[in-house]
Formats: structure tokens, C-alpha cells, sequence
């Protein structure tokens, strides 16, 4: 019998999820979920959760549950992993206070999944460069979540308690820790921390881009793939605090699935646009995202763009495919006739960029928990393109290195069974003194080299004109960027 304990509050705090997470850092490790770009019905709630009582991390070739300095257990499997520690729905969750609607986390794990847990689902090539290394997968469990309601501007804590013998993570006498968790969200504000950039260099040149989309465009002549997304990686010397340059990052770029987490010798400061994949109880949804078009100068021409997109014949045909492979990859784990897209080809607005969105909702088995969905859908289909294997095959011939935590997943697992997951774009990686950023775009048979390249430039232009200005700071040429245009 598992039974988890959760006692939820309405709290008094002096800012918001940003400066509320300011105040919390450096004592215990703390991820931010932040709904940066609130949204009806996707994006109500950010998160802060901390501090850190276990770590979940996966190496090249094992799974490790860490607490206090030493191993717990350790898995062969990935997936086996987070089945084991995030078990699905508790047979009883007994509520302390009424939990608000739409708090969907209130304790669990808090984490990211890198994009080559791949490798744990298909057997791929190993061609591409591992730079830098870093884990697979790395979660942190907590017992204590604040929880921020963007159309009432209303904080809630939540902490739960539960069997040890099934939460690891859990300790008796841990109402200090969480009072003392309020007080220093209650405190002053820190001084804001600073950082720098070098000069941005690519990793790979235009000339080797393009040449991938023709590739891949004889690929698909060939009728070996229908859809490849090929991406590439700019990067520059970092100096500095991390959080600041999210904080700059997320003023740029707000999204509705950003995220900050901190973990050892790296930092994800992610501005997403797309959830992969959410659970509430049985029910699924996916939000895949494809089609782009750059924002326009002014109003009308901002609303000409729009259209241009709406009516792009390509983009529909490329949003399509990955709604069809989605549907695939949850009818492996739905209940049989659940599957369903009641909406095809919605567009929303970004800070550079115009989005195609598609939603796939489905119903999970009741034998399918969370290793079998992950399983089932990893990685995310909008990021490797259809028939799903062909084209991760494809893609380690063609990208020079391997994507690590972009293209993967930042999310929480909810210690009821709840999931929420983004996928890992427009995104920045820091580690081993750099910061990294990789953008893609998604290549179909009638795609042109020049304006695939363009679509990656609108992509990250706001995340690239602030590391520019980190570069300015730090008395560094500026890396200079090509004039944008609509993508068809």
C-alpha cells in the first residue's frame, strides 16, 4: 500500500517565480519551471521545487539513485529507472488543504531527459562527437514545490510525506526545512549576479548545413525518410552566473515551458515553446510543433507573415507528418480508438517567430506507466523527423555532434502520477566554460538550403542577440547574423 501525505497552503510571497528563485538559490538545489509566456490551458502555473533530497542520473551505461553522497540503488535501464522510483498513481494521497485546480506537481521529481536515451530504445550509429559529456538523464526529488498561479498572481505550497520503503527521498522532521524554505522566499532580494560570453563560433558552418538538407532531400527521393529535422550547434566562452543569463534569456525569449536547472558542471536556461508530453491522471497530450515563419516589422506586416504561414502548403504537409508519428508513438500506449487531434495547424506567436501547433490528446492504458510512454515516444518526434528511426539514423550521419540535453525533455513526474515534459529548444547549455545553443529546422522534399538555414537564424534570435550583448559586455566582436525572411 503506498500512501503519500500532501499538505497544500496559499502562501504570501513578495515576487514572482523569477525573483522568488533568486532568493531560494544557493542553499540546496532548486529547478524553476517557469510559465514565462502564460497561456489559456497549457501554461496557468510556474514551479519552483526544492531542495534536492535524491539525484537520478544516468552515465553511458548506468542508472544511479544518490542521496547524501552515496549510491542507493542502480538500474542496467533507464526507463526501469524512473519506473521504479516514480511508481504512477499511489493507491492514497490524503490532501491537507484544498489543492487548487491545475496544480498539477506538487512533489516528486523535477529533471531533464537528453535526447540520447535514444540509444536505450533503438540500436543508432555512434558517429557523432560526445562535447561535452554530460548524464543522459538527471532528476532531482523533492518534497517541497511552490506553486505560482499566473491568472491570480496566488503562491500555494505544497510538501508531502511518504513511505520510505517507495520514496527514498522522503525524512521525517522536515518541517524546519520547509518553514525555512518560506522565510528565504520571504527574504530580500540578492544582488543580480553577472555573466559574459565570448565571440559565438559554429560548429557547423552554413556551407555544412546545407549541404545536410540536400542530403537529406536525396534521401527522401530516394523514399528512404519523409522528414528530417537537422540541427545545428553555436557556442562561445562563458564566464558568470548562469541564472543571470537565463533571467536575460527568458525577458528576450518568454515562453511558456521555461525552465532553469543547475546540476553538476552544467546549467539549462531554456526559453521552450513546445510541450511534449503532459499526464493528468489517464489522459495525454502532446503539442507538436512544426512550421515557422519570422515575425514581421510593424503590425501589417507582422499579420502578412501569419498569413503567409497559415496558407504555406509545406509547412502543413511537415506539421502533418510529426502529428501522424505522435499518433503513432501513443497508440502504442493508448487505449484502443482514444486517440484523437482536436486541433490541426493553430499558430502562436513568439518573440521572433511564428509556430505551427498541432494537439494529440490520447487515454493511457491502465497496465502503461511511465517508463512504457517515455518508451514509447522517446525522443521527442518533432525533433527527429518520420519514420522515426530512419531519421535518427540519418541525422548521426549528418550532425558532427551529438545533441546531449537539447532535443530531449525538462519536466517534473508528479508523486501522483502526473507528467509534464517540454522538448528542449531554444535553449542554452552551459558547461565546461561555454555556453551552447542549437537550432533546427525540419527538411522535407521541397525544402531549399538557404531558407532552412534563415529558419534556424529566426529560431534563436532573440537567444543569440542576448549572448551577443554578453559578448559586447565582454569587449568581444559581435557575431553578425543574417537577414531573416519567411520560410515556405
Amino acid at each position: 500500500m503506498i500512501e503519500i501525505e500532501v499538505t497544500i497552503r496559499p502562501v504570501a510571497l513578495p515576487d514572482g517565480p523569477r525573483g522568488t528563485m533568486a532568493r531560494l538559490r544557493g542553499e540546496g538545489r532548486f529547478a524553476l519551471l517557469e510559465s514565462a509566456l502564460p497561456m489559456p490551458r497549457q501554461a496557468q502555473w510556474s514551479y519552483i521545487a526544492g531542495p534536492a533530497l535524491a539525484t537520478l542520473y544516468t552515465d553511458e551505461t548506468t542508472t544511479r539513485l544518490e542521496r547524501d553522497g552515496r549510491e542507493i540503488a542502480c538500474w542496467a535501464d533507464p526507463f526501469e529507472a524512473l519506473a521504479a522510483v516514480a511508481a504512477g498513481e499511489p493507491d492514497s494521497v490524503r490532501f491537507e488543504g484544498d489543492c487548487p485546480e491545475g496544480m498539477d506537481f506538487v512533489g516528486g521529481w523535477v529533471g531533464v531527459l537528453g535526447y540520447d536515451l535514444a540509444r536505450h530504445v533503438e540500436r543508432l550509429p555512434e558517429q557523432a562527437l560526445h562535447d561535452p559529456i554530460l548524464p543522459r538523464q538527471w532528476w532531482i526529488a523533492v518534497d517541497q514545490v511552490l506553486g505560482f498561479h499566473h491568472p491570480s498572481g496566488q503562491w500555494w505550497e505544497a510538501t508531502v510525506r511518504g513511505p520510505a520503503e517507495r520514496w527514498p527521498w522522503t525524512r521525517a522532521g522536515r518541517a524546519e526545512a520547509w518553514a525555512r524554505t518560506i522565510e528565504r522566499a520571504s527574504g530580500p532580494l540578492p544582488e543580480r549576479g553577472q555573466w559574459q560570453a565570448g565571440s559565438l563560433s559554429l560548429r557547423t558552418s552554413r556551407a555544412q548545413f546545407e549541404r545536410g538538407v540536400e542530403t537529406i532531400r536525396e534521401a527522401i527521393t530516394r523514399g528512404d525518410v519523409l522528414q528530417v529535422n537537422l540541427t545545428r550547434r553555436e557556442e562561445a566562452a562563458f564566464e558568470g552566473d548562469a541564472w543571470a543569463l537565463y533571467e536575460d534569456l527568458a525577458s528576450a525569449h518568454p515562453a511558456p515551458f521555461a525552465a532553469y536547472l543547475e546540476g553538476p558542471g552544467f546549467a539549462i536556461a531554456s526559453c521552450s515553446p513546445e510541450r511534449f508530453l503532459h499526464r493528468r491522471g489517464d489522459r495525454l497530450e502532446a503539442r507538436p510543433i512544426k512550421g515557422t515563419a519570422a515575425r514581421g516589422i510593424g503590425e501589417t506586416e507582422d499579420a502578412a507573415r501569419r498569413q503567409q504561414l497559415a496558407a504555406s502548403v509545406k509547412d502543413r504537409a511537415e506539421n502533418v507528418m510529426i502529428v501522424d508519428l505522435m499518433r503513432n508513438d501513443l497508440g502504442r500506449v493508448a487505449a484502443t480508438g482514444s486517440v484523437a487531434v482536436p486541433e490541426l495547424f493553430e499558430l502562436e506567436p513568439y518573440a521572433s517567430v511564428w509556430q505551427m501547433v498541432s494537439t494529440v490528446r490520447a487515454r493511457l492504458r491502465p497496465d502503461c506507466g511511465v517508463a512504457q510512454l517515455l518508451r514509447a515516444c522517446w525522443p521527442p518526434g518533432s525533433m527527429t523527423g518520420a519514420p522515426k528511426v530512419k531519421a535518427m539514423e540519418i541525422i548521426e550521419g549528418l550532425e558532427t555532434l551529438r545533441r546531449g540535453w537539447y532535443a530531449g525533455s525538462v519536466g517534473y513526474l508528479d508523486c501522483r502520477g502526473n507528467m509534464d515534459l517540454s522538448v528542449v529548444i531554444r535553449t542554452a547549455i552551459v558547461a565546461g566554460g561555454r555556453v551552447m545553443v542549437q537550432l533546427g529546422a525540419g527538411i522535407v522534399s521541397d525544402s531549399e538550403p538557404a531558407a532552412e538555414w534563415a529558419e534556424t537564424v529566426a529560431k534563436g534570435l532573440r537567444i543569440v542577440e542576448t549572448l551577443e550583448r554578453g559578448s559586447e559586455a565582454a569587449g568581444q566582436s559581435p557575431h553578425r547574423r543574417t537577414a531573416l525572411c519567411h520560410f515556405t
